[in-house]
């Protein structure tokens, strides 16, 4: 079974297992067993491990009763190398550096990828997609103008209401909301962009202010887990006006929806 471990310290590290995301801290070390480890690898691995790596294998052996005599090699692979179970998505190249290492359990040889990066050059990158993780978009909109609150449709051209919408498939979480809509005739108010769960507000949305006419848009995301459904939720969206003298219309909202399996 193929593997990827996650730490976090001054290197952090990717677990991929089996749509599994885990993590660790590399603590209590036994400094002896990092010093076999680091000596038997110092003819069988390729260019310059990092301590955080040793550390972290000296870690993985302890828990999994793997003695570090039983660990063959570390290796750097090449990027474009990895197994195609292994799926990295949305960090650039230039930030990692991928490390196999072999080990033998139970008489049966298998291996772990070690993927590394900075941490603080992963904030700059910006958020992080596991394997297992899948966004999806969720299509809503009103094509003419409106003059009064109302729900917005689908793509199918339905008019979704508290108990028409989209029907979850499976459990997950909204983590954006973006819409794009033209205020026609303007006069001080807002407009607010509400979604609703089952016909609950969930209170994450787009609010724009119609003081001005033109094209208005606005996104907004938010984490995993803030705001969650489960499979066979109801999602919809409606359009709430606080100004009945303003015309608005040609409304272009989507709903993304990040699912772990």
């Amino acid at each position: 079974m193929r593997k990827i471990f996650l730490i976090l310290g001054f290197m952090a590290f990717l677990l991929v297992a089996v749509g599994l995301f885990v993590s660790a801290q590399s603590s209590n070390e036994n400094d002896s067993d990092v010093g076999i480890i680091r000596n038997q690898f110092e003819n069988t691995s390729s260019g310059n491990v990092p301590d955080k790596i040793y550390d972290y294998v000296s870690n993985f052996a302890k828990k999994r009763d793997v003695l570090p005599s039983e660990i063959s090699f570390i290796k750097e692979v090449d990027f474009d190398s990895l197994p195609k179970s292994v799926h990295i998505e949305n960090v650039g190249e230039h930030n990692l550096a991928i490390y196999e290492i072999s080990y033998n359990e139970n008489n049966k040889e298998d291996q772990i990828y070690v993927v590394t990066y900075s941490v603080e050059e992963l904030k700059e990158q910006g958020d992080l997609i596991i394997a297992h993780d899948k966004r999806q978009f969720l299509n809503f909109g009103f094509a003419g103008e409106m003059d009064k609150s109302g729900f917005l449709k689908t793509s199918t051209e339905v008019e979704t209401s508290f108990e028409k919408g989209y029907v979850m498939v499976r459990d997950g979480s909204i983590t954006a909301v973006s819409t794009n809509l033209e205020v026609f005739e303007n006069n001080p108010g807002e407009i607010e962009i509400i979604v609703y769960k089952n016909g609950e507000q969930i209170g994450f949305g787009n609010i724009f202010s119609t003081a001005s006419p033109g094209i208005k848009k606005d996104h907004n995301i938010q984490a995993r887990d803030i705001v969650t459904f489960n499979a066979g939720d109801v999602i919809s969206v409606y359009l709430k006006a606080n100004n009945p003298d303003v015309v608005w219309g040609d409304v272009i909202n989507m709903i993304e929806i990040t699912t772990t399996n």
